[in-house]
């Protein structure tokens, strides 16, 4: 019997030493799942958006332009600036379409960072559409947005909309580690 005594006072003890010891410090980084890779948590990054209808003078040349409504918006989306601002490094797709006044053709431009990607024309033989998309490879904080370079964009005065864009993450860039 006090060998048994002596046992459960030993365990004792060595439970209340290890309740004092100061606790241990998490691993530096990110912490790793199987193989290596990390959770599923660390790839997110919403990042969608559409937006729609081009207003006021924004639909005039040299403008950068501004939409009235927000279709979806997963974070990136600035309304204020009416610009999407890259929410972590990866590839990311976007596509825009307009359409010419009766009398006036365009020249719409993707730009990222003040930089000429693509450009859409309609002409101005009666109400003509353009369009275009691009796959680009953006870090985080980049700016993506469209300049009416030349001409004047065309809006229904009701609630339809011929301004349309749109872009969202296809592949997020996997940091090294």
């Amino acid at each position: 019997m006090a060998g048994i005594m002596l046992m459960v006072l030993a365990a004792v003890c060595v439970m209340a030493v290890n309740s004092l010891a100061p606790p241990q410090a998490p691993p530096p980084g990110p912490v790793l799942g199987p193989g290596g890779i990390p959770p599923i948590e660390f790839w997110e990054c919403p990042s969608g958006f559409s937006v729609r209808k081009a207003v006021g003078r924004t639909r005039q040349a040299l403008n950068v332009v501004r939409f009235q409504d927000v279709l979806t918006n997963r974070g990136a989306w600035s309304q204020s600036d009416s610009k999407f601002i890259a929410p972590c490094p990866g590839t990311y797709f976007f596509t825009f379409h307009a359409q010419s006044s009766e009398t006036q053709d365009f020249t719409l431009a993707l730009m990222k960072n003040g930089v000429y990607q693509v450009t859409a024309y309609g002409s101005k033989n009666g109400y003509q559409q353009g369009s275009n998309s691009a796959l680009l490879q953006l870090e985080t904080g980049d700016e993506v947005y469209l300049y009416l370079q030349q001409g004047e964009l065309y809006e229904h005065p009701h609630d339809e909309s011929y301004t349309t864009f749109s872009g969202h993450l296809v592949e997020k860039i996997r940091p090294e580690f």
